[in-house]
């Protein structure tokens, strides 16, 4: 046995019960008896095996000691690496930060926005000791998708750096108390309090890719709107972005084009491109491109729509990547509540014959107001083409395709419209690939293509491309914690940060991201937390408590938002 393996088994023992540990030595001794000379890398991958195998409801806290030995494996190589003991791994941090840097890893503003007696003071507040919160997956997945990585794929930056690098990232252009604030993000990540959206997570530090998690765009009616929106989806998933496109406005199968009666496709070629972007361009190979496209449930097109994802029926019909979203009015549910009939319009026609996008519209208040209006108008209106269904039928189908793939999401749209606090600037069509998120859209127009001094330029007008800047509060551990006042503000900030710094390839959706200045705080974790509180899930405890959270996190982050705008402006 190596002297690695016996200092690892100490260890353990000083953490674990006798009674906890014995079937692991047990397996580790039979191991170490067939493999004389096991160096402590093979012994810790098998003893990892080994105790994932173990766990179980009745003993969770295997996943804990597998943890454990992968963290031992990991810093025995990155000593080798970094050439100093095991349990100095983390003292080489100002060096790690200058080496990678220069190798082209880094951002270089980690070492120019901060000089080497702040990475010193920063390289002190890392606490080793918080790597052992990790379950082994979380640890896992982090270690193979997240940290920095070098040109051969071997990770180069171990959990406590990710987390301060992320911080500094962030932080780096505060001008008061910097250090402390990025102390206290480094505080909330490395204890397992929050974390950052995947793309933050993922690139922040890094010389590539950008920080926000969704982007959701408005396709107009027209062939260089769909052209261009595949160009801007593409982008946006290669720089690690989630996205949703709302194709509500294109003119339905059979529709005319420039006249023409029959002429139009529909809606299904132009998903099927996106379908193929979303395979085709992926986030540096961390993960798939993952594209949602929401259409309104009075268009002609919506059972093709709603059978997309199915895994029967004719492939030439079908986008199996791509996820689907229904945007339904209240007048819709009404409708299939009292079995009525349903019209199905194209939305062009609608344009061409009464002069107004019906799309455009929302119910003010519930039971009244321009959607029904407008809805009833194209009803009466004997030119306009339509399909008349049972409004229960279209509920069928769309239960039929949840049940058998998950989608389509369901988006309310005259709820949303009604609570939208932009209500005066604009028009919230659809949501994001995860239906979170509601923010003014419109469509990028094209004006125009020139040739200037032998240069191409080509003129667009922005429109409102959505952005979210999405962090979550980890439940499980924060409320225990009794740590949400001093959590959410550090959270807040961070999330602003993200907006102030990050670089949008695609133009419009920066400057949307700049006017709106949106943030989503959300949670994870609330079985957890419930398990915790032994309060049963689904009772009236669990939602009275929910209640009182929910309205303590609102506030606080309400709170912190309006002392930003107070220290920093409100947004436009």
């Amino acid at each position: 046995m190596t002297i690695q393996i016996e200092q690892q088994l100490a260890k353990l023992k000083n953490s674990y019960t006798e009674d906890e540990l014995e079937s692991f030595v047990r397996l580790s001794d039979r191991w170490l008896r067939k493999n004389d000379n096991a160096t402590f890398e093979a012994w810790a991958d098998a003893m990892i095996l080994q105790t994932l195998s173990l766990i179980d409801e009745e003993e969770p806290y295997w996943t804990f000691v597998a943890a454990h030995i992968y963290l031992e494996k990991l810093y025995d190589q990155f000593a080798t690496r970094r050439g100093v003991s095991p349990k100095d791994v983390y003292q080489e941090f100002p060096a790690h930060l200058a080496h990678y840097t220069e190798a082209g890893l880094y951002h270089e503003s980690l070492t120019t926005k901060y000089n080497e007696q702040e990475l010193q003071q920063l390289a002190s507040y890392l606490e080793p000791s918080r790597d052992e919160l990790f379950t082994y997956i979380g640890l896992k997945t982090l270690m193979d998708r997240y940290v920095v990585r070098d040109y051969t794929k071997t990770p180069v930056e171990l959990p406590q750096e990710r987390w301060m690098v992320i911080a500094m990232t962030l932080m780096q252009d505060e001008t008061e108390n910097r250090l402390e604030k990025v102390r206290e993000a480094y505080w909330a990540m490395s204890n397992l309090y929050m974390t950052v959206a995947t793309p933050t997570l993922s690139n922040a530090g890094k010389t590539h890719g950008q920080l926000s998690s969704c982007f959701i765009d408005t396709v107009d009616d027209s062939l260089q709107s769909i052209y261009d929106t595949n160009t801007d989806v593409a982008t946006l998933s290669k720089y690690g972005g989630g996205i949703g496109v709302y194709m509500g406005k294109i003119r339905s199968r059979g529709s005319s084009i420039k006249g023409f009666k029959g002429a139009s496709s529909g809606v299904l070629p132009w998903i099927k491109q996106l379908n193929n972007t979303a395979v085709s361009v992926d986030q540096l190979g961390q993960r798939q491109g993952a594209i949602a496209v929401y259409l309104d449930v009075w268009h002609k097109d919506v059972f093709t729509f709603l059978d997309l994802r199915l895994n029967n029926g004719d492939e030439r019909l079908r986008a199996h990547d791509i996820f689907t979203g229904l945007c339904l009015p209240d007048l819709f549910m009404e409708t299939v509540e009292a079995r009525g009939e349903w019209h199905l319009f194209d939305p062009h026609e609608v344009r061409e014959v009464m002069g107004f996008s019906l799309e455009d519209f929302y119910d003010e208040t519930k039971g009244n107001g321009s959607f029904r209006t407008k809805y009833a108008a194209c009803i009466a209106n004997p030119l306009l083409s339509r399909e008349v269904v049972p409004a229960i039928d279209i509920m069928k189908r769309i239960m039929r395709s949840q049940l058998e793939t998950g989608v389509p999401f369901m988006f309310y749209r005259d709820e949303v419209n009604r609570m939208n606090p932009n209500k005066h600037e604009g028009m919230i069509y659809s949501s994001n690939l995860c239906t979170e998120i509601f923010q003014n859209m419109s469509a990028t127009e094209f004006e125009s293509i020139t040739l200037e001094d032998d240069v191409i330029v080509t003129r667009r007008k922005p429109g409102d491309f959505v952005v979210c800047n999405l962090s979550s509060i980890n439940l499980g551990r924060a409320v225990p914690a009794n740590v949400l006042e001093r959590l959410i503000p550090i959270q807040v900030r961070m999330l602003d940060n993200v907006i102030a710094l990050n670089t949008i390839p695609v133009k419009q959706a920066e400057r949307t991201n700049l006017r709106y200045r949106g943030i989503g705080l959300g949670t994870f974790g609330w079985h957890h937390l419930l398990a915790l509180k032994e309060i049963q899930w689904e009772s009236d405890e669990a939602v009275e408590f929910a209640d009182k959270l929910y309205e303590d996190i609102a506030y606080l982050t309400i709170r912190a938002s309006n002392a930003l705008a107070s220290e920093k402006g409100a947004y436009p």
